[in-house]
């Protein structure tokens, strides 16, 4: 039996670590995809997983699909790199043209072995939309038809989209819309998961649930039910807020200062005066919160522990490049060691990191660095300063270089997750 446990644990652990994973990511992704659609960017491919297709279905000019490896997934946006880099001079490929002489559908000479082929001497597919070949019959000069099937392999292919269609055809602010919706989406997600878990556990308010007898609040007439809603003239919105407002104002210097509290209770409004206990240093008036389940109050609570955890998250990137506090990441193993641990005590703490970890998704890629979205961004924001757009080929390569460092960073990372934790 130990070990049939052992084995439905570690079942049930490989399961919500490819549910958080996939989960964040391809929130992440739907963000891109939803607002370049909403642009008028065509999108060739949704993705969920990684890898080979299991299965697929087109709709609306996308190709949906569900990919072996399930740990994330991913957005191919048209436009976001030059159509034409797919094609570079000087590289041999087929062809077929249509019933006007355009070319319909483009590939690798061995994806298309009954086709045309020829070699690539000019191509411009964001503008003109023309490739010039070098075939057997000499220089030509072919029109790309819009939609021209680009082949990715004998069974998967995707369009070549005309300029309106694409990333590097649409205006900055729409752009960067586009590329800041993937963040976006995590830290919405973020939210909405801690609002979750608070409907659930519930959360303190400012309503006093229980009194212990014999303290200061009992003293001053304060029952279950009563509201406070300010104290010493500050108003109180959060049970964080009451209890941060006694210690500050409830004790000088370690003796207690009478504290006036505006009270809301079933005969209406009064005014009750709270001298604390200094209990170690800390002013105590022997009152607990009524909890509340009601998402009138879990959600405010649930967006507040965002923007709480947003502000920690910031200066904690502030002190890993300032200080190099780098021991203090984790990353693919050790989130999901994270997740392992947190199904040992039930789903609500699988959501809950599931929050923490959309929340540091969502922030993660808004750092400028180059292949994540905060690169892209600082791209966008040099073309707004400059006026014109920095060279597409240039931009990606740069991508390209920064895609490796991280992709390096994290299989460092790795190893150390991996010696560390077995």
């Amino acid at each position: 039996m130990p070990i049939l446990a052992h084995l439905e644990f570690y079942a049930e652990a490989a399961v919500a670590i490819v549910l958080v994973f996939g989960v964040c990511v391809t929130l992440h992704e739907f963000g891109h995809f939803y607002v370049a659609k909403r642009c008028g960017v065509a999108v060739p491919v949704f993705a969920i997983g990684f890898g080979p297709k299991l299965v697929s279905v087109v709709r609306g000019g996308t190709e949906y699909s569900l990919r072996l490896i399930p740990l994330g997934g991913f957005v191919q946006l048209a436009g976001e790199a030059p159509q034409e880099s797919w094609f570079p001079v000087g590289q041999a490929v087929a062809y077929e043209l249509d019933d006007h002489g355009r070319i319909a559908v483009l590939g690798e000479p061995r994806d298309l072995p009954n086709a045309r082929t020829g070699v690539v001497r000019d191509v411009d597919l964001t503008d003109a939309m023309t490739m010039t070949l070098q075939t057997d019959e000499g220089l030509v000069r072919y029109s790309v038809m819009d939609g021209a099937r680009v082949m990715l392999g004998k069974r998967s292919s995707i369009p070549v989209v005309p300029k309106h269609q694409q990333m590097i055809g649409k205006p900055l602010w729409q752009r960067a819309a586009i590329i800041l919706a993937g963040p976006i989406m995590n830290l919405i997600l973020a939210g909405v998961l801690f609002s979750a878990v608070n409907t659930y556990t519930g959360v303190p308010t400012t309503t006093v649930g229980h009194v212990e007898p014999g303290t200061p609040a009992a003293h001053a007439g304060l029952a279950p039910g009563d509201e406070i809603v300010a104290v010493d003239g500050r108003a109180i919105h959060s049970w964080a807020g009451l209890v941060n407002a006694v210690a500050q104002n409830g004790e000088r210097g370690g003796h207690p200062q009478p504290l006036v509290l505006e009270v809301k209770g079933p005969e209406g409004a009064r005014t009750v005066v709270v001298t604390p206990h200094v209990v170690s240093g800390e002013p105590m008036i022997g009152i607990d919160a009524e909890i509340s389940h009601s998402p009138l109050h879990t959600v405010p609570a649930g967006f507040s522990a965002l923007f709480r955890d947003i502000a920690m998250t910031v200066q904690g990137y502030v002190g890993l490049f300032v200080h190099h506090q780098f021991q203090s990441l984790s990353g693919p193993v050790g989130i999901a060691h994270v997740i392992t641990e947190q199904v040992r005590f039930g789903i609500w703490n699988v959501i809950a990191v599931t929050g923490a970890l959309s929340l540091g998704l969502g922030l993660f890629n808004l750092l400028p660095i180059p292949a994540l979205d905060g690169g892209r961004l600082l791209f966008m924001a040099i073309e707004l300063i400059r006026g014109r757009r920095v060279d597409p080929e240039k931009e990606g390569f740069v991508h390209f270089v920064g895609f490796a460092i991280v992709m390096l960073f994290a299989v460092v990372i790795t190893y150390r997750d991996v010696t560390h934790w077995f």
